[in-house]
């Protein structure tokens, strides 16, 4: 695997090669002296070190030539004679050749990051670890990415088990033409160390507790248990160990996506799904392709004579087995909704658009060519050269060499020339893709998918992440604890990736808060500011009995943030996040299948106090890509209002204009109560997330202990219904905040049902279908209810 923890771009490696120099002697140096190499050999590699450095101390990229970047900076610049220049090719290909002779860890591994530990040092790293008394057999199926999904679900399996995992062998041609798995045969197999990095991946895991055998090193085949996981399928974990605890040598067919996403655990599993992926690096070979390909890549789609300084990459799956599975995948019967397997395929020119790909940028497009129809493929290529990309393609730039290698040799070296790329798009349903995009995000790089919908594997494997959005300033420092609460609720569930469109001071104590959260800050000016703080004043007088936001332009403007979401950097990669306000607080874990298919093909909300269009905002599960195709005309109706941004029939701010633009589309589809529940609502245990929509948890409080309440009924009907209930759980999260335990202590007597029962008699309160009254519909109307009769009940029922 490339040196995923640097990224080197060739400004760089050219300020440095003043000294580098002196700082290759010395980091040969010390590896001379850990690995006791003699002092001939060290005196020899230091020689041809300054050899391949000396004459190329005028170079614009410097050691970039044999470096492999992880990510290439935007700003980043190069020269095309550093990357193509045959005399100097020749020399480092050579050189190198010759080097690796020298010494087992030469300078080449040296000079590209990758520095292999020895056989010894894994020794070394498993010696700590328990003996393998018990051990688990495993093959992987399939192509590229699903052989690499095996090796984690096997060593999973054996984790949870307690048993130490066998390395399986690979498969040289995983291709499928109908549902059968494709498992190693003689003639179609691989051994681990030539795709992957042996000793890398065997010390990574040992680092991480975690001892793996190699297969001469395990016990006979003849010796293992045969277990099919279908027999205990539902409990693959709970079967082994119940079934077979008795059982030393346990061998399972394949176990890609057998265990179930009700047996996975985004908290206990992450670790350990991460710490495999991490580990597998590839091997020598394979990184030589990989990065000579890039190589060619920047060359290719460069202009005027230099370089390109970065690449997208596109994952296209077009290929005559992808048309014969999504036919077949989509016809399942078995009620799960299968409905993006080909989507956008043959327009990829515009969902490249809607994800904002230049096309000053080269485009790299992957494909298995060999088995893509050639109509197809003119067909979608001609567009994408119409729509002005510079498309390079394998056939442009594959080794010589590599032509030769199997399917999935070629597939595990594109895949990790899309971690070079600047931006990463595939198809969700394709496993390729879908673990490209969890691995890219797990980096911090961009990764998105064309095809819409969900990511169908992202049930099976916990470790992806729904994108959160909320938005939050530096002033409101009073809705503090409610942001709080939000937060370590939604990191407790393990499932989200929070994100903040934020406004204001990010060194606040709150900015700095939400870093240590590990929540993404977003710094964001809207384009439409001004006009819209000018749109509100106009009718100021008029509008400010709609919202309380009218009254201060920082707080509208922070508010209105929300329609904003399609064109936020860092967002513009998702398909669907979900929107909360800050005053929430997480339940269960969230996935984005557990809204439903189909998913919403713009946005989804779910009323307010009535059951009835308009909804409430405070939730949106957004489709982006269809929110950025409807952005112009979005803002066009939302700025082209003369009633001071208040919409009649649909209502004030932001709210109602989501409401108006999209009003066919959030008919169709509401959301599920599940996830905007609101605690003047009856209990629900199966709900998501709980929504303190009208009163906050201290305007409950205040209502408690002065009887003052400015929503009507609401505050009544929450201590009825569920507040307390919910309270309970919400104070967990933050115990130090005394609205919440003064809150939840009030609860305590109140839920106690000869208490309430007194309560209701003396203050006359009577549980209503709905919160407001039928003739009163503006949610922030003041009024006071039941002042005197409130606080004399509340006297007689603390004596």
């Amino acid at each position: 695997m490339f040196d995923r923890s640097r990224s080197s771009s060739p400004e760089a490696t050219s300020r440095c090669q003043s000294t580098c120099v002196s700082q290759y002697c010395r980091a040969l140096l010390n590896r001379v002296r850990h690995n006791r190499c003699s002092l001939l050999i060290g005196l020899a590699t230091l020689a041809a070190v300054a050899f391949l450095v000396w004459p190329r101390a005028k170079a614009t990229t410097g050691v970039g030539a044999v470096h492999l970047k992880t990510r290439v900076p935007d700003d980043s610049v190069a020269d095309a004679r550093s990357l193509t220049g045959p005399n100097l090719a020749s020399k480092v290909t050579h050189l190198t050749h010759d080097l690796r002779n020298l010494a087992e860890h030469g300078v080449h591994a040296i000079l590209t990051g990758r520095v292999s530990p020895s056989r010894d040092e894994v020794l070394e790293a498993q010696a700590v670890l328990p003996a393998a008394h018990k051990t688990l057999r495993f093959p992987v199926c399939n192509g590229f990415a699903n052989q690499r999904l095996s090796v984690v679900y096997g060593i999973l399996i054996a984790v949870r088990t307690g048993r130490t995992p066998v390395l399986p062998v690979f498969i040289r041609d995983g291709i499928q033409r109908d549902e059968t798995a494709v498992t190693a045969t003689a003639d179609n197999k691989t051994p681990f160390e030539q795709v992957y990095d042996l000793n890398f991946f065997l010390h990574e895991l040992a680092k991480r507790g975690i001892r793996v055998l190699e297969p001469q090193d395990a016990p006979k085949e003849s010796a293992y248990t045969r277990v099919e996981l279908a027999s205990v399928n539902g409990n693959i974990v709970g079967g082994i160990n119940n079934t077979y605890k008795d059982v030393l040598h346990v061998t399972v067919d394949c176990p890609l996506f057998k265990l179930t996403p009700g047996e996975l655990s985004a908290k206990a599993d992450e670790p350990v799904i991460w710490s495999v992926l991490d580990a597998m690096r590839p091997a020598d070979k394979a990184f030589e392709y990989a990065a000579s390909m890039q190589h060619a890549i920047l060359k290719l789609g460069g202009l005027n004579g230099k370089a390109a300084t970065k690449y997208n990459f596109l994952h296209l799956r077009m290929e005559n087995d992808w048309v014969a599975h999504c036919e077949r995948w989509s016809n399942i019967n078995d009620g799960m909704v299968r409905d993006n397997c080909y989507n956008n395929t043959e327009t990829i020119d515009v969902q490249l658009r809607l994800f904002a790909f230049s096309t000053d940028v080269p485009l790299y497009v992957a494909s298995f060519w060999t088995d893509v129809d050639p109509e197809r493929a003119k067909k979608v290529m001609s567009r994408l050269v119409e729509a002005g990309y510079r498309v390079i393609t394998s056939a442009d730039v594959f080794p010589e060499a590599m032509k030769n290698e199997g399917r999935e040799m070629r597939a595990l070296v594109e895949y990790y020339v899309g971690f070079g790329a600047n931006r990463f798009i595939g198809n969700s349903v394709s496993t390729f893709a879908a673990l490209a995009l969890l691995e890219r995000r797990h980096l911090g790089q961009w990764a998105a998918y064309y095809n819409g919908g969900n990511v169908p594997i992202a049930p099976y494997l916990p470790v992806h992440k729904l994108a959160w959005v909320f938005t939050y300033n530096s002033w409101s420092a009073k809705y503090d604890y409610m942001l709080k609460a939000a937060v370590r609720s939604a990191n407790s569930i393990g499932t989200l990736k929070p994100f903040c469109i934020f406004d204001g001071n990010t060194s606040s104590p709150i900015g700095r808060w939400l870093v240590d959260q590990n929540v993404t800050l977003i710094r964001h000016v809207p384009t439409w500011r001004q006009e819209l703080i000018q749109k509100a004043q106009a009718r100021m007088k008029e509008n400010v009995q709609h919202s309380h936001l009218y009254k201060n332009p920082d707080m509208l403007v922070s508010t209105f943030q929300r329609v904003d979401l399609p064109v936020v950097p860092i967002l513009d990669q998702y398909t669907y996040v979900l929107y909360t306000d800050a005053d929430v607080y997480f339940r269960r874990p969230i996935h984005l299948d557990d809204f439903g298919l189909p998913l919403p093909r713009s946005v989804s909300m779910s009323y307010e106090f009535y059951k009835m269009f308009p909804y409430n905002a405070g939730i949106i599960l957004a489709n982006l890509p269809t929110m950025r195709r409807n952005y112009k005309a979005f803002l066009h109706m939302m700025l082209d209002n003369d009633d001071g941004l208040y919409y009649p029939n649909f209502g004030p701010a932001d709210q109602g204009i989501i409401n108006k633009f999209y009003e066919k589309d959030l008919r169709s589809q509401m959301l599920n109560q599940a996830f905007n529940t609101k605690p003047y609502n009856d209990f629900d245990a199966a709900s998501f997330l709980v929504h303190f929509h009208g009163p906050k948890p201290h305007e409950y409080l205040s209502f408690l202990e002065t009887g003052k309440c400015d929503f009507y009924s609401v505050c009544e009907q929450g201590i009825l219904r569920s507040l307390c209930q919910y309270a309970k759980e919400w104070a967990v999260f933050i115990p130090e905040e005394s609205v919440a335990t003064r809150l939840s202590d009030s609860c305590s007597w109140l839920t106690n049902p000869t208490i309430m029962a007194v309560f209701q008699k003396r203050t006359g309160l009577v549980a209503q279908n709905q919160a407001v009254p039928d003739d009163k519909k503006q949610e922030f109307t003041q009024r006071q209810r039941l002042l005197r009769r409130l606080r004399s009940s509340r006297k007689q029922l603390s004596t």
